[in-house]
């Protein structure tokens, strides 16, 4: 076999133009036509020098350290400032921690530029699963920073202090935080507050290097409505060091304390939170309105992050889903009811689906405290679930979807397309598996019927929510 010949060294330095982006928002300058070097703070038409950090055989990763034309997508208070200081040394620290720990790797891009760049990149990936599909302007936001109602952050003794942040790329170093710039602002308070309470009584913290220690994530969520706050401590071990004296001080500083809760979750688990749930005080769970609904919210329950987008994606949702009062909807990866309940005053009958038993809880729960009698849920595997209702005669017009990032599986597209809907409303963070799931459905009979819908989750970042409706083929002939 002929060596691939790498070509660049570790350490060197090269000037050139950024090309394109990766899907995770970092800059490519190719070296060659198919060697690239990803580079965090870079958009396409830059022309930057870098320096080669990272050396692998199919790409390598660099750091630039001078810009030598800025692109106009950049956020207009950085260009000039760039070029002036002349060196990554100098640039605006003020946002270099987001980019070094990539959770805003979009930071420095305008806003309008960062809905062009999601637009283009939704096109591309379906364009890439063999779909021609028209995508619509992606939906943003008025205000797209301080909107996350939920973080889960490390914490890390480092330099003799115990920091919050997140890890810089590629490495056990913890980039200290703050400010994070997309969480609720009162998150970021609280996160410091409690650091702070559990730096004060030397509670260990995870050590990812020696795999010792006792915290490893604060969680804080809470509700964009009823402003309702939940703390959570995620332990590697027990017992918790001074837990008495910790718990005291943190509900003595957080006046709107609502649950505080230990979660048990050993680093050999590699879960983020596990099960395993004690409340420390007060309530178990949290309460928040979505669409006039309210919802009981748990540690572990999925609530989309983004109250304000998330409203405006279920309702784009349901428009696209063609709501009718006779239509029964079943609605896959329930969790705890979002979705299902939102909808539940257009239709006939809601129909959930969930394999998570705690979320089923909740779902049925969430469903009673809204008095909902035309809604109900299951726990079981999808794919079965649907089998079982097929055999029972129950024929759904909409089946609503929003699977986790690694989108549905075959079984279930499968089984959804043997029970005929009319619609099929797929709602996903992933367009990736997004476009793949649709290719299959497409080669089962249902096609993409209307243009993908972009909805901003996350400004800042690279993901991006979209919802794709597809409809069984000779339906859509029917309707030429």
């Amino acid at each position: 076999m002929v060596a691939h010949p790498v070509p660049v060294k570790l350490n060197q330095v090269l000037t050139g133009t950024i090309r394109d982006m990766t899907l995770n928002g970092l800059g490519r300058l190719y070296v060659t036509d198919d060697y690239p070097l990803k580079i965090a703070n870079a958009i396409p038409g830059e022309e930057v020098e870098v320096i080669v950090t990272q050396v692998d055989r199919w790409s390598g990763y660099a750091k630039i350290t001078k810009w030598l034309k800025t692109s106009d997508q950049r956020q207009n208070q950085d260009r000039q400032y760039l070029l002036d200081a002349g060196t990554a040394q100098r640039q605006n620290q003020d946002r270099q921690y987001l980019l070094d720990a990539g959770t805003a790797p979009l930071v420095n891009w305008s806003y309008p530029a960062q809905l062009a760049l999601k637009r283009q990149q939704v096109a591309q990936i379906f364009q890439e699963a063999g779909l021609q599909v028209e995508v619509a302007p992606v939906v943003g936001m008025d205000q797209p920073t301080y909107y996350r109602n939920k973080t889960v952050v490390p914490l890390k003794w480092q330099d003799g202090q115990l920091l919050s942040g997140f890890y810089q790329r590629g490495s056990h170093r913890l980039v200290p935080m703050e400010d994070y710039y997309v969480n609720d602002r009162r998150l970021d308070q609280v996160i410091v507050t409690v650091r702070e309470i559990l730096a004060r009584h030397q509670v260990s913290a995870f050590d990812p290097d020696t795999q010792t220690g006792t915290v490893r994530y604060l969680m804080v969520r809470r509700g964009y409505h009823s402003q309702e706050l939940m703390v959570v401590l995620v332990v590697n071990q027990e017992p918790v060091e001074h837990l008495e004296a910790v718990v005291a001080d943190i509900v003595a500083a957080l006046p709107d304390l609502t649950s505080l809760i230990l979660n048990l979750s050993p680093k050999v688990d590699y879960v983020l939170l596990s099960p395993h749930n004690r409340t420390l005080w007060g309530q178990d769970a949290i309460h928040d309105r979505l669409l006039g609904q309210q919802f009981i919210i748990g540690p572990n329950s999925f609530y989309q992050v983004n109250p304000f987008m998330t409203e405006k994606l279920y309702q784009l949702a349901a428009q696209a889903a063609d709501l009718t009062q006779d239509d029964i909807v079943i609605d896959a990866y329930a969790g705890i009811g979002t979705i299902g309940i939102s909808v539940a005053k257009q239709v006939k009958q809601v129909l959930g689906v969930e394999v998570v038993p705690g979320a089923v809880a909740d779902s049925q729960a969430n469903a009673a405290l809204n008095h909902l009698t035309n809604v109900s849920y299951t726990l079981a595997d999808a794919p079965k679930q649907f089998v079982a209702w097929q055999q029972a005669g129950i024929q759904p017009d909409v089946v609503m979807v929003d699977p986790p990032r690694r989108g549905l599986m075959q079984t279930l597209i499968e089984a959804t397309v043997a029970m005929g809907p009319a619609r099929v409303v797929y709602i996903s963070c992933n367009p990736v598996t997004a476009a793949r799931d649709a290719a299959i459905f497409d080669q089962l009979g249902y096609q993409v019927s209307r243009p993908i819908i972009p909805v901003d989750q996350f400004p800042q970042t690279s993901h991006i929510e979209t919802i794709t409706v597809l409809t069984p083929k000779a339906a859509k002939k029917e309707q030429v």
